[in-house]
């Protein structure tokens, strides 16, 4: 390895307060750096970055109020592979805050430089940080191409070298068995490598093992010991908390991953996690605590998306669904609507270029709120326009979109309709952020004994139809409507079959019954937005009932 030399590296400060920032280029250049490049903000950093090699990236971790800081930005240059293998990132601070010092070590930069430091320090840190960065870099370098199992080979050769950098090598290999779900091979290189005994990363790292080859109650027993010997190992109440919600100990969990948010809440995994385990038994106020904890901390880093504004307004309207009581229901109701008034004066929406109209997202929670509140027929009247407004507007189905479209299809009985959604999701290969897949998927389980119940006597009244016993099949189709109320599909057939039963009929007139049962079904879609086999059939149907009913 060539000796370390200032003089050739192209180096980037990023750092807000201009008095330190002088300082700062003078210390490097009095150890002979030559290219020196300096800027105020992470914004203009992502843009210097994506056109320029910087060898050395030195930012502050407060980059202005309300602005990307440097940890957030780290994150955007890894993910989008600004940031060269060999390259060394470096966060200074003054903040000895815990959250914001976990917030930056949680993304591994090459070090944490705490403010105040000599030139001394600095040169130190640096080189440190380079001369491993160096060795390790044809790892990165195949990792980033994602020629993983080459990666693996190399990690396994410098280990054989027996250099000063094995433990971190081992590190490497242990979280590339992981990427290839190569957990047993992972497991034993704690049982071949005897010096990953001690050290408390290694320690964390067998924990993870073991969660992941589900060995759920070794997991628990790891994490403790490790919480034990350091009371702020973050990642070890993370392991923790999902092994106790895989052994269904939900006060537990949600004691032990409200701990891990203590200690490090600026960590979107974690807030995701805590989304989810809290989802799964009803703590539905820490639910949205988190949701909007991702929301914010997303706006303004790599993963800002609308989806995760949308995850916000959901989880209130979800605990809205929830609530026991009726003030309950009223106030998450009104704190969603408030938002979504809110956002309209919120330009970070705005900001955001996904194509997102928050105009159309406000009927599709109007709809739910309409579900809510008992008023189906409003709520499949909202819900069927902004389908068609989403279809037309839209090759693909939006993420954002998707998770309150199923779960108000399936609240209001069209089963077929969200499952049509579902497949289109699955052929379109949408990628859903953990809260809006966790969304979907508790919908679907909420509604499966209803959605069952519904197919089979579907199923059966159409039988009976075509075997044309019109009175049996027309009682079974409104046993399927008991179940879903308002379903297009249904409410067709049993037109269908008041149409058959009053054209044989021997009467001259037509029966007041069935006129006005024909005419309560008829309200069920009449002016709704129909598409397809469904407007076909309605079309068809009108002509010949109308003259009946009328």
């Amino acid at each position: 390895m060539t000796a370390f030399t200032f003089t050739n590296k192209n180096i980037l400060i990023i750092e807000d307060q201009r008095p330190f920032l002088m300082l700062l280029r003078g210390l490097l250049q009095s150890l002979g750096a030559k290219d020196v490049i300096s800027c105020a903000n992470a914004e203009k950093a992502t843009n210097l970055c994506r056109k320029n090699v910087f060898d050395i990236i030195i930012s502050d971790l407060h980059l202005g109020s309300g602005r990307k800081n440097g940890f957030e930005l780290i994150e955007e240059l890894r993910i989008k592979k600004w940031l060269k293998p060999q390259s060394i990132y470096m966060i200074i601070s003054a903040d000895s805050a815990r959250p914001m010092v976990m917030g930056s070590v949680e993304r591994r930069p090459d070090d944490y430089l705490v403010k105040p430091f000599s030139q001394a320090q600095l040169k130190a840190r640096l080189v440190r940080a380079w001369n491993k960065r160096q060795f390790l870099a044809p790892i990165f370098v195949a990792a980033n191409k994602g020629q993983v199992q080459q990666a693996i080979d190399i990690t396994i050769d410098l280990i054989n070298t027996n250099s000063n950098y094995k433990n971190q090598c081992l590190q490497i290999l242990i979280e590339l068995y992981w990427r290839t779900q190569d957990y047993d091979s992972a497991m034993a290189l704690f049982t071949k490598e005897p010096g990953l005994r001690s050290a408390l990363w290694a320690q964390v790292a067998r924990a993870k093992t073991q969660l992941a080859l589900k060995q759920y109650n070794e997991t628990i027993n790891s994490a403790s010991i490790l919480i034990k010997k350091n009371k702020f190992c973050v990642e070890a109440y993370d392991l923790l908390a999902d092994a106790q919600s895989a052994l269904d100990q939900p006060e537990s969990a949600i004691l032990t991953i409200q701990d891990a948010l203590k200690i490090s809440p600026y960590n979107l995994e974690r807030q995701f996690t805590a989304s989810r385990i809290a989802r799964e038994y009803g703590d539905y106020e820490l639910v949205t605590q988190t949701c909007l904890s991702i929301w914010e901390q997303s706006k303004r880093s790599v993963h800002q998306s609308s989806r995760h504004w949308c995850g916000y307004i959901r989880s209130l309207l979800e605990a809205a669904e929830q609530a026991t009581e009726k003030k309950f229901k009223n106030k998450y109701q009104q704190e969603a609507l408030l938002a979504m008034q809110r956002s309209k004066f919120d330009d970070t929406l705005a900001r955001i270029n996904d194509d997102f109209d928050i105009e159309l997202y406000e009927n599709l929670i109007n709809a739910r709120i309409n579900v809510i509140d008992g008023k189906l027929i409003e709520a499949k009247r909202m819900l069927s326009q902004s389908q068609l407004d989403i279809d037309s507007r839209f090759s693909e189905f939006p993420a954002f979109y998707a998770p309150d479209s199923i779960h108000t299809l399936l609240k209001i009985g069209e089963y077929e309709e969200a499952l049509l959604l579902q497949d289109r999701l699955e052929k379109e290969a949408t990628e859903l952020d953990p809260n809006s897949a966790f969304a979907i998927e508790q919908a679907k389980k909420e509604v499966k004994d209803k959605q069952g119940s519904y197919a089979e006597l579907n199923r059966k009244g159409i039988k009976l139809y075509q075997e044309g016993k019109f009175v049996k099949a027309k009682s079974i189709f409104e046993q399927a409507q008991d179940i879903a109320p308002v379903n297009t599909g249904v409410a067709l057939n049993l037109l269908q079959c008041l149409l058959k039963i009053m054209q044989q009929s021997e009467k001259k007139k037509v029966d007041p019954l069935y006129a006005r049962e024909c005419r309560k079904v008829f309200r069920i879609v009449d002016g709704m937005p129909l598409t397809g086999q469904h407007l076909q059939k309605f079309d068809t149907l009108c002509e010949e009932l109308l003259p009946l009913i009328n």
